[in-house]
């Protein structure tokens, strides 16, 4: 049996005993009201005991509350001013939260909260429970109702809630004192911008007017509010809607407006509050709670639609009741079932620290007298996975990085890949339509199957549904869930597509007379092939279901007719309740779902050009002699520069002619722009020192190419007879440890020719030698040292390094691989050694793989039994290394590879 949750109840007065004390009370088999903060209790057992005949213990401190370890779970419901600090201490002390609204005065204190809830393992609830409002359970079944239902009001395009009353003078309450989260906005205003939000999402801008209306108190604390979101056409739907949430302290109406919905179809119009509050002032016991009338809405303030008729001109009214009693209750389960047994929060923080924003914009867009822009706080981003022909979107915040997005896509994709197993292998950043390419190994899931499960039914679609935003597996469509419009044509062809193409629009064309039937192309197979090998090339499966025919035709099914919708051709179904599509419709909305996809990706135009590096080839003597014979003009290397219309008695052309220009160009204007930035900020005549550093730096950069130009030189001067000897050695294999370098006399590397005797090298050549091994010896600090610790035998004592010596590694690295090429080789270096840390990481947290009961039917017994022992040897030697390289080894497994952490 699972033990009560210990609760204790922060604030005796109207929250308190009216929505807190009562469900905990009702609740025993999940909560028990261990006890309450009241500072001056009149009498024993406090007002607890007064109004349900209960004594909790009593204590008189925030500080007592804290301290009492039998405590789990902390109901806030004191006044606004007080929720952040008191959750902040509650949430530290290691105690689950529930905190009434307004959560708090700013967002960023919400932020805060919940990000401290997160870090502590803990459940941090909002108190929104007018989502569980009888009115606003009727509300949202009927906004669930199909578009080809007789009951739907067709396209939102108005929503206007309402929490009027009519109250002259002030409570005299701290309501109306000017602290932080005071007023009516914060107070009544978090119930409905939570019902909009929850609703339809985050809107485009927002529009306040928040006032003091009676003129009477704190003139600072608002007591009537008209705020306006506005949603784009498009964001949503294909109308612009606009939600209209007011508050208006001097209403004269009873009963009181409470929504009025506007949609293309039809009106509802609703009356009168939801009746939990009133019953729970008077309650009699918390058992009332579950009696028949509890929460049941009266009639005569049900809800009526009034819907247009086919003519557009009659109107017929119905009334939509409320059927479902308002559950207060439900809230008070989720909370329970969430910190018992790990459920998803009904009402999540974000959503609640949303709310919170919203305020705080109303009230700056009040003051300002303007509509402010809302940003959004989470970011879609949709996923390809071609390994698997499957898409999805997850949202993240904007400043999320990689391994947060990886950690996401483990919660959204089902099998739930680790982020160690996934691979980012492109990324687009457009700020609109972000995406990421993904690769999961398959031994990265939790589960054993790969992570394509079995599509379930999408919701029932509206006209703003189009198919090109529905991933292409081949089951989105079944028999009853029709997308209602689809753009049958599209921009620019590709010839590459040319069989897609195709496809897509013979299944147009089945669907519908309006678009007519496709030519089929030349040599139809080779277009097939084409499209089937720049997929696969892509990482991308191809579908059958491209290659099978389509059924014979039958009569009935569904009827599409063509409209234009934003300048754009489209399909739409014609309205006919209770229609199925036939086989072939079937297998062409099926088709559709692929080719939509592919014919929206981007695919080169063409095969990629091979580059062929030109090589120069010796040219033997007999072939130029034969040439020479025949009056033909000799052959010559390809890289020879040589100019036959040049002067052969100007000595200097030669010369110049092998100055190779082209490759110095490039380097060459650089280097004219970096010197030119230092001769701005250096001033070289008055400090000469500056001046030799400059002109020894560009010697550098430049050195190179000019080496090369005068060993070309140096060889041109050989004699033929040199040279042919040393093009014939060139020809020679040469050893595997070698440099494959152009066998140049003085080339780093290079072999002596033939009856040349050997020359030392030149500076040039010594100098990138050694300039190579420094690299490597900077970038390789400390490289040997940790992989002696890392593949030590397990158990060798290795002592941590000391604070000194991380400091003084770091300060090292931190100079030494400033330069690129140092750091180029030591990230070489640690990827290597990071991607033996993850294998070994993977080889001892995998699963073992399934094994069948039946001995005389296991072919794979040996090698099932030898992965296990090399499995639990890895274990054995992991635990048995010291700690501190434990902690290194996983925060390795746990972060980004070297090259990911942009």
């Amino acid at each position: 049996m699972v033990q009560p949750i210990n609760t204790c109840v922060l604030g005796v007065g109207l929250s308190g005993l009216t929505f807190h004390v009562p469900f905990i009370l009702a609740l025993p088999e999940i909560f028990n009201l261990h006890s309450v903060l009241e500072r001056n209790p009149k009498a024993e057992g406090g007002k607890v005991k007064e109004r349900f005949g209960v004594a909790p213990k009593i204590h008189r401190t925030l500080d007592a509350v804290l301290g009492d370890q039998e405590i789990e779970l902390v109901i806030i419901g004191t006044p606004n001013d007080t929720h952040y600090d008191f959750a902040n201490a509650v949430l530290n002390a290691g105690k689950h939260v529930l905190v009434d609204k307004p959560v708090t005065a700013t967002s960023q204190q919400a932020k805060t909260l919940g990000d401290l809830a997160k870090t502590k393992g803990l459940v941090l609830y909002a108190f929104q429970n007018r989502r569980w409002d009888s009115d606003f359970l009727a509300l949202k079944g009927l906004l669930s109702e199909p578009e080809r239902s007789p009951n739907s009001l067709g396209t939102i395009t108005e929503f206007e809630s309402h929490y009027d009353r009519f109250r002259k003078g002030l409570k005299g309450t701290w309501k109306d004192e000017p602290l932080p989260a005071a007023g009516i906005t914060y107070d009544l205003g978090s119930h409905l911008i939570d019902q909009a939000l929850y609703l339809f999402g985050r809107p485009t801008r927002l529009t306040a007017f928040i006032q003091n209306l009676r003129g009477v108190g704190n003139p600072k604390v608002d007591d009537c509010f008209t705020i306006h979101f506005h949603y784009d056409a498009g964001t949503r739907s294909a109308y612009p809607l606009a939600v209209i949430l007011r508050s208006h302290i001097l209403s004269v109406r009873a009963p009181q407006l409470r929504y009025v919905v506007r949609g293309t179809k039809g009106t509802y119009t609703k009356y009168g509050l939801d009746v939990q509050e009133d019953q729970l002032k008077v309650i009699s016991t918390p058992k009332g709670i579950f009696e028949n009338q509890f929460g049941a809405e009266p009639e005569n303030i049900w809800g009526f639609v009034e819907k247009v008729e086919a003519d557009d001109i009659t109107v017929s009214k119905l009334c939509w009741p409320s059927r479902d009693p308002g559950a207060y209750v439900e809230l008070f389960r989720n909370l329970g079932a969430a910190i018992r047994e790990g459920a998803e929060l009904a009402v999540k923080w974000e959503e609640a620290t949303a709310v919170i924003e919203m305020v705080e914009l109303a009230h700056k867009s009040s003051q300002e007298g303007m509509t402010i822009a809302v940003l959004m706080s989470l970011v879609d981003i949709r996923v390809d996975l071609p390994s698997y022909s499957r898409s999805f979107v997850v949202q993240v915040p904007p400043s999320s990085s990689v391994l947060q997005v990886k950690q996401e896509i483990q919660e959204a994709c089902p099998g739930q890949p680790r982020p160690e197993g996934q691979r980012l292998i492109w990324r687009d950043r457009t700020p609109r339509r972000p995406s990421l390419g993904m690769v999961i190994c398959p031994a990265s899931d939790t589960a054993a199957s790969p992570p394509v499960p079995a599509p379930t039914p999408p919701p029932t679609p509206t006209p703003t549904y189009n198919i090109p935003r529905i991933p292409y597996v081949a089951s989105a469509f079944p028999r009853s869930t029709i997308t209602p419009r689809m753009e049958f044509t599209l921009a620019p062809q590709r010839p590459i597509m040319a069989y897609v193409l195709y496809k897509h629009q013979k299944a147009l064309s089945t669907l519908s007379s309006a678009v007519q039937p496709p030519v089929e192309p030349d040599n139809l197979s080779l277009c097939r092939m084409i499209a089937h090998q720049t997929l696969e090339k892509n990482g991308w499966a191809w579908p059958d279901i491209l290659d099978e025919d389509f059924p014979a035709p039958l009569e009935g099914g569904l009827q599409y007719e063509s409209a234009f919708v934003d300048g754009k051709p489209y399909l739409r179904l014609v309205e006919d309740f209770g229609s199925q599509p036939t086989p072939v419709q079937e297998r062409a909305l099926k088709v559709l779902t692929y080719t939509f996809s592919i014919l929206n990706m981007t695919f080169p135009t063409s095969p990629p050009m091979r580059t062929v590096h030109a090589q120069s080839v010796p040219v033997p003597p007999h072939v130029n002699q034969l040439l020479q014979q025949l009056g033909l003009p000799q052959m010559r290397p390809a890289n020879a520069n040589i100019n036959p219309a040049a002067n052969p008695n100007n000595p200097i052309l030669p010369e110049i002619r092998e100055i190779p220009i082209r490759p110095l160009l490039a380097p060459f204007m650089m280097l004219i722009f970096r010197t030119t930035l230092l001769l701005y900020f250096v001033a070289p005549a008055r400090k000469p020192i500056f001046g030799v550093l400059i002109l020894a730096w560009m010697l550098y950069e430049i050195w190179q190419p000019i080496r090369n130009a005068l060993l070309r030189n140096a060889l041109n001067r050989l004699p033929e007879h040199q040279r042919q000897a040393n093009n014939g050695a060139e020809a020679r294999p040469v050893q595997a440890n070698q440099a494959q370098e152009p066998h140049i006399p003085g080339a780093v590397g290079a072999r002596p020719a033939a009856g040349v005797p050997a020359r030392p090298p030149l500076a040039g050549g010594t100098l990138d030698q050694q300039a190579a091994v420094l690299f490597d010896n900077l970038a390789n600090l400390n490289i040997a040292d940790e992989e002696m610790i890392l593949n030590a035998p397990a158990g060798t004592p290795a002592p941590e390094p000391g604070l000194g010596h991380k400091i003084m590694t770091f300060m090292s690295l931190l100079i030494t691989t400033l330069h690129p090429a140092i750091w180029n080789r030591r990230r070489v270096a640690l990827r290597r050694r990071e991607g033996t840390v993850r294998t070994e990481a993977n080889m001892r947290n995998s699963a073992p793989p399934p094994t069948d009961n039946d001995e005389d039917s296991i072919p794979g017994q040996e090698v099932n039994n030898r992965a296990a022992e090399i499995r639990q040897e890895l274990q054995s030697q992991y635990s048995r290394r010291p700690r501190w390289i434990q902690q290194y080894m996983q925060r390795v497994v746990e972060e980004d590879w070297v090259d990911d952490s942009d």
